[in-house]
Protein backbone atom coordinates (compact mmCIF):
# COMPACT_ATOMS: atom_id res chain seq x y z
CA UNK A 1 0.00 0.00 0.00
CA UNK A 2 1.07 3.66 -0.81
CA UNK A 3 2.31 5.19 1.84
CA UNK A 4 0.81 8.37 1.94
CA UNK A 5 -2.40 5.76 1.86
CA UNK A 6 -1.64 4.11 4.94
CA UNK A 7 -1.22 7.19 6.84
CA UNK A 8 -4.42 8.19 5.66
CA UNK A 9 -6.08 4.96 7.18
CA UNK A 10 -4.47 5.42 10.20
CA UNK A 11 -5.57 9.00 10.36
CA UNK A 12 -9.29 7.56 10.31
CA UNK A 13 -8.34 5.59 13.01
CA UNK A 14 -6.81 7.93 15.14
CA UNK A 15 -8.17 11.68 13.84
CA UNK A 16 -5.12 13.98 14.47
CA UNK A 17 -8.08 16.73 15.21
CA UNK A 18 -9.04 14.86 18.15
CA UNK A 19 -5.24 15.36 20.13
CA UNK A 20 -4.83 17.56 23.03
CA UNK A 21 -3.44 21.11 22.13
CA UNK A 22 -0.36 20.25 24.22
CA UNK A 23 0.41 16.58 22.32
CA UNK A 24 2.20 15.01 19.07
CA UNK A 25 -0.10 12.81 17.84
CA UNK A 26 1.36 12.76 13.73
CA UNK A 27 4.46 11.33 11.95
CA UNK A 28 7.87 11.78 14.28
CA UNK A 29 10.06 10.27 11.79
CA UNK A 30 9.45 11.10 8.12
CA UNK A 31 10.34 7.62 6.06
CA UNK A 32 11.44 7.29 2.77
CA UNK A 33 9.92 4.00 1.90
CA UNK A 34 7.07 4.46 -0.79
CA UNK A 35 5.22 1.25 -0.23
CA UNK A 36 3.79 -0.17 3.04
CA UNK A 37 3.93 -4.20 3.26
CA UNK A 38 4.63 -4.44 6.95
CA UNK A 39 3.33 -2.26 9.66
CA UNK A 40 4.64 -2.90 13.13
CA UNK A 41 2.84 -1.58 16.56
CA UNK A 42 3.93 -0.83 19.75
CA UNK A 43 3.12 0.73 23.06
CA UNK A 44 6.36 2.75 23.37
CA UNK A 45 9.14 3.93 21.14
CA UNK A 46 11.98 2.01 23.17
CA UNK A 47 15.10 1.57 20.98
CA UNK A 48 15.01 -2.05 21.98
CA UNK A 49 11.44 -2.74 20.99
CA UNK A 50 12.22 -0.42 17.56
CA UNK A 51 15.16 -2.43 17.21
CA UNK A 52 12.66 -5.50 16.96
CA UNK A 53 10.30 -3.92 14.51
CA UNK A 54 12.84 -2.76 12.38
CA UNK A 55 14.69 -6.23 12.34
CA UNK A 56 11.42 -7.93 11.41
CA UNK A 57 10.91 -5.61 8.09
CA UNK A 58 8.55 -3.32 9.68
CA UNK A 59 7.98 -0.42 6.63
CA UNK A 60 6.32 1.82 9.20
CA UNK A 61 5.85 1.76 13.25
CA UNK A 62 3.19 3.05 15.00
CA UNK A 63 3.51 3.83 18.75
CA UNK A 64 1.10 5.00 21.12
CA UNK A 65 3.37 7.45 23.15
CA UNK A 66 5.47 9.88 20.90
CA UNK A 67 8.71 9.84 20.67
CA UNK A 68 8.87 13.31 21.53
CA UNK A 69 6.66 16.24 22.82
CA UNK A 70 8.58 19.56 21.39
CA UNK A 71 11.08 19.42 18.40
CA UNK A 72 14.53 18.90 19.30
CA UNK A 73 17.79 18.92 18.20
CA UNK A 74 19.84 15.49 18.21
CA UNK A 75 22.73 16.60 20.05
CA UNK A 76 22.39 14.54 23.40
CA UNK A 77 22.87 10.91 24.08
CA UNK A 78 19.34 8.99 25.01
CA UNK A 79 16.60 7.44 23.90
CA UNK A 80 15.64 9.66 21.24
CA UNK A 81 18.64 10.16 19.49
CA UNK A 82 18.85 6.13 19.26
CA UNK A 83 15.73 5.53 17.66
CA UNK A 84 16.92 8.24 15.43
CA UNK A 85 20.13 6.04 14.27
CA UNK A 86 17.94 3.41 14.09
CA UNK A 87 15.23 4.55 11.75
CA UNK A 88 17.13 7.39 9.32
CA UNK A 89 19.27 4.62 7.60
CA UNK A 90 16.28 2.17 7.34
CA UNK A 91 14.21 4.35 5.77
CA UNK A 92 11.33 3.57 7.97
CA UNK A 93 8.19 5.51 8.99
CA UNK A 94 7.74 6.11 13.07
CA UNK A 95 3.85 7.20 13.71
CA UNK A 96 2.79 8.17 17.16
CA UNK A 97 -1.37 7.75 17.85
CA UNK A 98 -1.83 8.72 21.34
CA UNK A 99 -4.47 11.53 22.68
CA UNK A 100 -5.74 11.06 19.05
CA UNK A 101 -6.43 7.35 19.19
CA UNK A 102 -7.51 8.28 23.57
CA UNK A 103 -10.31 10.19 22.78
CA UNK A 104 -11.66 8.47 19.83
CA UNK A 105 -15.18 7.19 20.63
CA UNK A 106 -15.78 3.65 21.00
CA UNK A 107 -12.42 2.70 20.00
CA UNK A 108 -9.31 0.64 21.80
CA UNK A 109 -8.25 3.07 24.77
CA UNK A 110 -12.01 1.95 26.04
CA UNK A 111 -11.82 -1.68 25.93
CA UNK A 112 -11.88 -2.07 29.92
CA UNK A 113 -15.85 -0.39 30.00
CA UNK A 114 -16.28 -2.95 27.14
CA UNK A 115 -15.07 -5.74 29.17
CA UNK A 116 -16.86 -4.60 32.50
CA UNK A 117 -20.11 -4.47 30.11
CA UNK A 118 -20.17 -0.95 31.48
CA UNK A 119 -23.94 1.39 30.11
CA UNK A 120 -24.92 4.56 30.21
CA UNK A 121 -21.26 6.26 29.01
CA UNK A 122 -20.04 8.98 28.81
CA UNK A 123 -16.54 11.09 29.06
CA UNK A 124 -15.26 11.96 31.63
CA UNK A 125 -13.61 15.15 30.60
CA UNK A 126 -13.84 16.68 27.03
CA UNK A 127 -10.74 17.26 25.33
CA UNK A 128 -12.01 18.73 21.81
CA UNK A 129 -15.32 19.83 20.11
CA UNK A 130 -16.61 19.59 16.78
CA UNK A 131 -19.31 21.36 14.94
CA UNK A 132 -20.81 19.80 12.54
CA UNK A 133 -20.22 20.20 8.42
CA UNK A 134 -22.42 20.56 5.33
CA UNK A 135 -21.17 19.83 2.23
CA UNK A 136 -22.26 20.76 -1.01
CA UNK A 137 -21.06 19.16 -4.66
CA UNK A 138 -22.07 18.68 -7.95
CA UNK A 139 -22.11 15.25 -8.57
CA UNK A 140 -20.65 14.36 -11.93
CA UNK A 141 -22.98 11.35 -12.21
CA UNK A 142 -26.38 9.89 -10.70
CA UNK A 143 -26.00 8.64 -6.49
CA UNK A 144 -27.82 5.61 -6.71
CA UNK A 145 -29.02 4.39 -3.27
CA UNK A 146 -26.92 1.42 -3.63
CA UNK A 147 -24.05 3.96 -3.45
CA UNK A 148 -25.65 6.04 -0.63
CA UNK A 149 -26.49 3.44 1.62
CA UNK A 150 -22.27 2.68 2.53
CA UNK A 151 -22.27 6.13 3.52
CA UNK A 152 -25.49 6.32 5.24
CA UNK A 153 -24.03 4.16 7.73
CA UNK A 154 -21.08 5.92 8.74
CA UNK A 155 -20.43 7.16 11.90
CA UNK A 156 -20.80 10.76 12.24
CA UNK A 157 -23.57 11.43 9.08
CA UNK A 158 -26.38 13.31 9.85
CA UNK A 159 -28.02 13.60 6.32
CA UNK A 160 -27.41 12.69 2.88
CA UNK A 161 -29.45 13.81 -0.14
CA UNK A 162 -29.35 14.44 -3.80
CA UNK A 163 -31.26 17.35 -5.53
CA UNK A 164 -33.16 16.51 -8.66
CA UNK A 165 -30.31 19.28 -10.54
CA UNK A 166 -27.89 16.37 -9.08
CA UNK A 167 -26.42 18.37 -6.23
CA UNK A 168 -25.45 16.18 -3.24
CA UNK A 169 -25.71 17.61 -0.01
CA UNK A 170 -24.17 15.75 2.87
CA UNK A 171 -24.65 16.91 7.10
CA UNK A 172 -21.46 15.25 8.85
CA UNK A 173 -19.50 15.27 12.11
CA UNK A 174 -16.39 17.51 11.34
CA UNK A 175 -14.20 14.08 12.17
CA UNK A 176 -15.52 12.00 10.23
CA UNK A 177 -15.92 14.49 7.03
CA UNK A 178 -12.10 12.57 6.33
CA UNK A 179 -13.76 9.07 5.67
CA UNK A 180 -17.06 10.14 4.34
CA UNK A 181 -14.74 12.45 1.84
CA UNK A 182 -12.14 9.42 0.84
CA UNK A 183 -15.54 7.41 0.08
CA UNK A 184 -17.12 9.69 -2.14
CA UNK A 185 -14.57 9.88 -4.85
CA UNK A 186 -14.13 6.33 -4.36
CA UNK A 187 -17.62 6.13 -5.67
CA UNK A 188 -17.28 8.60 -8.53
CA UNK A 189 -13.91 7.04 -9.36
CA UNK A 190 -11.78 9.83 -8.13
CA UNK A 191 -13.34 12.61 -10.40
CA UNK A 192 -12.66 16.13 -9.80
CA UNK A 193 -14.97 17.41 -7.03
CA UNK A 194 -15.81 20.49 -6.15
CA UNK A 195 -16.58 20.77 -2.44
CA UNK A 196 -18.36 23.91 -0.56
CA UNK A 197 -18.11 23.35 2.91
CA UNK A 198 -19.49 25.71 5.67
CA UNK A 199 -19.65 24.67 9.80
CA UNK A 200 -23.29 24.25 11.50
CA UNK A 201 -23.65 25.65 14.80
CA UNK A 202 -25.04 22.70 15.42
CA UNK A 203 -25.07 19.59 16.43
CA UNK A 204 -21.59 19.70 18.26
CA UNK A 205 -19.36 16.34 18.59
CA UNK A 206 -17.24 16.23 21.46
CA UNK A 207 -14.66 13.75 22.25
CA UNK A 208 -12.83 13.28 25.52
CA UNK A 209 -10.72 11.52 27.87
CA UNK A 210 -11.90 8.72 30.09
CA UNK A 211 -15.31 7.28 30.89
CA UNK A 212 -17.97 6.60 33.62
CA UNK A 213 -20.60 4.29 33.05
CA UNK A 214 -23.10 1.68 35.27
CA UNK A 215 -22.62 -2.23 35.92
CA UNK A 216 -25.63 -4.33 34.78
CA UNK A 217 -25.99 -4.73 38.41
CA UNK A 218 -24.52 -3.48 41.23
CA UNK A 219 -21.76 -5.80 42.87
CA UNK A 220 -20.13 -6.10 46.64
CA UNK A 221 -16.53 -4.51 45.91
CA UNK A 222 -14.74 -7.81 46.26
CA UNK A 223 -17.06 -9.18 43.44
CA UNK A 224 -16.18 -6.36 41.35
CA UNK A 225 -12.31 -6.29 42.30
CA UNK A 226 -12.26 -9.84 40.88
CA UNK A 227 -14.49 -8.87 37.65
CA UNK A 228 -11.64 -6.19 37.29
CA UNK A 229 -8.61 -8.75 37.78
CA UNK A 230 -10.07 -11.20 35.20
CA UNK A 231 -10.58 -8.32 32.84
CA UNK A 232 -6.67 -7.28 33.41
CA UNK A 233 -5.48 -10.46 33.17
CA UNK A 234 -7.71 -12.10 30.49
CA UNK A 235 -5.23 -11.51 27.55
CA UNK A 236 -1.84 -10.28 29.67
CA UNK A 237 0.26 -12.13 31.83
CA UNK A 238 0.67 -10.81 35.28
CA UNK A 239 4.04 -8.77 36.18
CA UNK A 240 6.95 -10.55 36.97
CA UNK A 241 8.51 -10.35 40.92
CA UNK A 242 11.76 -8.84 41.38
CA UNK A 243 14.81 -10.99 40.36
CA UNK A 244 15.34 -13.15 37.36
CA UNK A 245 12.79 -16.16 37.41
CA UNK A 246 10.35 -14.34 40.41
CA UNK A 247 7.37 -14.85 40.68
CA UNK A 248 3.88 -13.64 38.79
CA UNK A 249 1.97 -10.84 40.87
CA UNK A 250 -1.00 -9.40 40.14
CA UNK A 251 -0.89 -6.03 42.44
CA UNK A 252 -2.77 -2.51 42.04
CA UNK A 253 -2.90 0.82 44.53
CA UNK A 254 -5.53 1.61 46.41
CA UNK A 255 -6.23 5.22 47.92
CA UNK A 256 -9.82 6.38 49.32
CA UNK A 257 -12.95 5.20 51.01
CA UNK A 258 -13.58 1.62 49.76
CA UNK A 259 -17.62 1.66 48.97
CA UNK A 260 -19.74 -1.67 50.64
CA UNK A 261 -21.05 -1.75 46.77
CA UNK A 262 -19.79 -0.84 43.20
CA UNK A 263 -22.19 0.11 40.38
CA UNK A 264 -20.93 3.38 38.71
CA UNK A 265 -17.69 3.14 37.20
CA UNK A 266 -14.90 5.08 35.70
CA UNK A 267 -11.62 4.51 34.08
CA UNK A 268 -9.56 6.05 31.97
CA UNK A 269 -6.99 4.06 30.19
CA UNK A 270 -3.30 5.18 31.10
CA UNK A 271 -2.62 8.16 33.40
CA UNK A 272 -5.73 9.59 34.98
CA UNK A 273 -4.91 10.91 38.21
CA UNK A 274 -6.01 14.38 37.21
CA UNK A 275 -9.42 13.17 36.46
CA UNK A 276 -10.43 12.15 39.97
CA UNK A 277 -12.21 14.90 40.69
CA UNK A 278 -14.18 14.76 37.72
CA UNK A 279 -14.22 10.82 37.79
CA UNK A 280 -16.11 11.21 41.36
CA UNK A 281 -18.54 14.44 40.38
CA UNK A 282 -19.91 12.18 37.53
CA UNK A 283 -21.22 9.62 39.87
CA UNK A 284 -18.54 6.82 40.16
CA UNK A 285 -18.31 4.49 42.90
CA UNK A 286 -14.74 3.65 42.18
CA UNK A 287 -12.27 5.21 39.63
CA UNK A 288 -9.85 2.78 37.74
CA UNK A 289 -6.31 4.68 36.43
CA UNK A 290 -2.79 4.66 36.35
CA UNK A 291 0.14 7.07 37.38
CA UNK A 292 -1.80 8.46 40.83
CA UNK A 293 0.44 11.20 42.76
CA UNK A 294 0.33 11.02 46.30
CA UNK A 295 -1.52 14.62 46.95
CA UNK A 296 -4.29 13.10 44.91
CA UNK A 297 -4.62 10.05 46.64
CA UNK A 298 -4.36 12.37 49.85
CA UNK A 299 -7.66 14.56 48.76
CA UNK A 300 -9.60 11.47 46.59
CA UNK A 301 -13.40 11.87 47.75
CA UNK A 302 -13.82 8.21 46.52
CA UNK A 303 -11.93 4.84 45.65
CA UNK A 304 -9.42 4.79 42.96
CA UNK A 305 -7.66 1.89 41.70
CA UNK A 306 -4.04 2.48 40.35
CA UNK A 307 -3.64 -0.34 38.33
CA UNK A 308 -0.91 0.79 36.11
CA UNK A 309 -0.34 3.06 33.12
CA UNK A 310 1.36 0.09 31.28
CA UNK A 311 -1.66 -2.87 31.87
CA UNK A 312 -4.26 -0.30 30.45
CA UNK A 313 -2.80 1.21 27.26
CA UNK A 314 -0.92 -2.24 26.54
CA UNK A 315 -4.39 -4.06 25.96
CA UNK A 316 -5.11 -0.91 23.69
CA UNK A 317 -2.49 -0.97 21.51
CA UNK A 318 -2.92 -5.21 21.05
CA UNK A 319 -6.52 -4.45 20.00
CA UNK A 320 -5.97 -1.62 17.98
CA UNK A 321 -3.33 -3.70 16.17
CA UNK A 322 -6.34 -6.31 15.01
CA UNK A 323 -8.35 -3.04 14.15
CA UNK A 324 -5.63 -2.21 11.63
CA UNK A 325 -5.10 -4.99 10.29
CA UNK A 326 -8.91 -5.86 9.84
CA UNK A 327 -8.80 -2.36 8.04
CA UNK A 328 -5.96 -3.14 5.74
CA UNK A 329 -6.92 -6.41 4.68
CA UNK A 330 -4.47 -8.24 2.52
CA UNK A 331 -2.43 -5.41 1.19
CA UNK A 332 -0.58 -4.77 4.58
CA UNK A 333 1.03 -7.28 7.44
CA UNK A 334 0.09 -5.70 10.93
CA UNK A 335 2.30 -7.02 13.58
CA UNK A 336 1.69 -6.05 17.33
CA UNK A 337 4.90 -6.37 19.56
CA UNK A 338 4.43 -6.97 22.96
CA UNK A 339 6.13 -4.02 25.59
CA UNK A 340 7.39 -4.40 29.28
CA UNK A 341 6.36 -2.45 32.12
CA UNK A 342 9.11 -0.35 33.58
CA UNK A 343 8.17 -1.52 36.60
CA UNK A 344 8.47 -4.68 39.30
CA UNK A 345 6.89 -5.87 42.32
CA UNK A 346 8.77 -7.61 45.12
CA UNK A 347 7.03 -10.12 47.14
CA UNK A 348 7.93 -10.12 50.50
CA UNK A 349 7.74 -13.43 53.20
Amino acid sequence: MNADKALSRIRILAPEAFAADWDNSRVQILGTRAEIKKLAVALDPAPERMAECLSWGADLVLTHHPLYFKPQAPTASGQYLDVLRLFLPAGAWLYAAHTSLDCRPDGPAFWLGRALRLENCASIETCQSFPAREVFFQAPSRFTEREARPLAELGGIHALSQSAAGELRVVTDEHAWPEVSEQLKGVFANKPLDFYVRRLESPVAAVGFGQVGDLPKPLVFENFAQLLERALFKDQQPFPGAGAGGPKSIAWAECGPRPETVRRVAYCTGSGGSLIPAAFAAGADVFVCGDVKHHAAMETPGLVLDVGHFILEEEMMRLFSQELQKDFGRKVEVRFFAGRSPFRFRVLA
